[in-house]
């Protein structure tokens, strides 16, 4: 599958890991790769704690949907799927510069 068919697939899917179009941020005021990997990393942590407070909220009996409880966990999942996939990619890639002959 093409990068871009993906992109236009996956579009609006996963806000957590979207890089911010109107953050107010100027030409001269750029956000960093190590932001923006802060940021997906933080959203993937408060997806799977809010999986973990579901779940448990389920289990003592508070009134908490099933469906809200698995919705939950398959975002964590997903998101932690994606986030193990980049950072493959990274590594991947990295590999790959340092293999450059100089």
């Amino acid at each position: 599958m093409e990068v871009g068919k993906a992109a236009s697939i996956l579009q609006g899917k996963f806000p957590i890991l979207e890089i911010p179009r109107d953050s107010g941020v100027g030409p001269s005021e750029q956000t960093s790769f190590a932001d923006l990997l802060a940021q997906g990393i933080q959203g993937v942590q408060d997806l799977a704690s809010n999986q973990d407070r579901l779940s448990v909220d389920l289990a003592l009996g508070k009134p908490v949907e099933l469906h809200q409880v698995m919705l939950a966990a398959t975002k964590a999942q997903i998101a932690m799927e994606l986030l193990l996939e980049l950072r493959n990619k990274l590594i991947e890639a990295y590999q790959e510069i340092s293999r450059m002959p100089v």
